[in-house]
């Protein structure tokens, strides 16, 4: 290699750094639409907070990896897969109005979220 194992670091972290702005993007359009009319700026408050507290946690790891270095990309791997089983049970937002009530996002969460298919015919 041209410039040794410090270009493929780097390459690396900036790939994670951009992954993980574009999930955080993402995240909060999604979330916006999740919530109802009725509570959607408390609860895209409180979700923005919690990734703040997240940002504040974050000068941690240099701790912890003084501990153990492995023990960062185990937690890393946890939560992604703890996501993954938690995104499985989202509900499509595809051609959907957005809720107004309570009542709507649990009617939303009760149908089934893995009906796509019929969702973009309907948009078609």
């Amino acid at each position: 290699s041209i410039l040794g194992n410090f270009t493929l670091k780097t390459m690396l972290v900036s790939l994670g750094r951009a992954m993980a702005g574009s999930v955080f993007a993402l995240l909060y359009i999604y979330t916006s639409e999740l919530l109802p009319t009725l509570v959607r700026s408390v609860g895209m408050s409180v979700c923005s907070t919690c990734a703040r507290v997240g940002s504040l946690l974050a000068p941690l790891v240099i701790l912890v990896n003084e501990v153990s270095p492995s023990i960062i990309y185990v937690f890393i791997v946890v939560c992604i897969i703890i996501s993954m089983g938690l995104l499985r049970n989202i509900p499509e937002t595809l051609g959907r109005p957005l809720p107004n009530s309570l009542e709507d996002c649990y009617n939303m969460f009760e149908e089934d979220p893995h009906e796509l298919e019929s969702l973009k015919k309907d948009v078609d």
